[in-house]
C-alpha cells in the first residue's frame, strides 16, 4: 500500500510538471481532460493558468470555458488549521466544496474562485474579481467580492461593435496583433 501512495504522489508530481511545461491554454486543456485533472471538462476548453487547485476531482467545466493566467480556483478552506492549533485540538474539520463552471464562461487573469461555487452560463469574471457567491447566468462579474457590473449580452454586442470594422476590411481571427496595428493605422 506504502508503494502506491508514493507512486501515485510521484503521478500527480509529474503530470503537473508536464502540463506547466505546455504554454498553449488549448494544448494544456487536451493533456488536463485525457489525464482526467477535473471531475469534469467540457468541449472546446481553454486553461492558461498554471495553478491547480488543491481537489481537482471538485471541479466541473462545461462547454467553451476560458481560464485566463493565474486563475487559482479554491476548494477548500484551511481555516480549520488556526482554530485546531490555537485550542491544541482536531475537532474543527476542513470545509470542502464543488466548483461548477457552465457553459461559455470566461475568467480573467487573476481571478480566485472560491470553494462552493457556482458559475451560471454564458458568464464573464473580470481579471482580478475574487468569487464567494454562486453568479447567475448571463452576468459580468468584477471586485472584490465580486459583484454583478453588467451582462454577457452586453459584452458580446461591444466586442462585435469593435470587430466589425476590421471584419468589413476582410480581417479575420486568428489574426496577430501586428496585422490588426497595421490595419488600424491604414484605415
Amino acid at each position: 500500500m506504502r508503494g502506491y501512495i508514493y507512486f501515485d504522489k510521484f503521478r500527480r508530481y509529474w503530470r503537473q510538471f508536464k502540463m506547466l511545461s505546455i504554454r498553449d491554454g488549448w494544448k494544456k486543456m487536451e493533456y488536463m481532460k485525457k489525464h482526467k485533472f477535473f471531475a469534469e471538462i467540457g468541449d472546446n476548453c481553454y486553461y492558461q493558468s498554471n495553478i491547480l487547485p488543491a481537489e481537482p476531482f471538485l471541479v466541473h467545466l462545461h462547454n467553451n470555458v476560458a481560464i485566463s493566467a493565474g486563475v487559482r480556483i479554491i476548494t477548500h478552506s484551511a481555516l480549520n488549521t488556526v482554530f485546531n492549533h490555537e485550542e491544541h485540538t482536531d475537532i474543527y474539520l476542513c470545509r470542502y466544496g464543488r466548483v461548477e463552471i457552465g457553459n461559455n464562461v470566461y475568467i480573467g487573469a487573476d481571478a480566485i474562485i472560491n470553494f462552493g461555487v457556482t458559475i451560471g452560463d454564458n458568464c464573464i469574471v473580470a481579471a482580478g474579481a475574487i468569487v464567494t457567491k454562486d453568479v447567475p447566468s448571463g452576468c459580468i462579474v468584477a471586485g472584490v467580492p465580486a459583484r454583478v457590473i453588467g451582462s454577457y449580452d452586453e459584452s458580446k454586442k461591444k466586442l462585435f461593435a469593435f470587430s466589425k470594422p476590421y471584419l468589413d476590411g476582410g480581417l479575420r481571427e486568428p489574426c496577430t496583433v501586428e496585422e490588426m496595428v497595421k490595419y488600424k493605422e491604414k484605415n
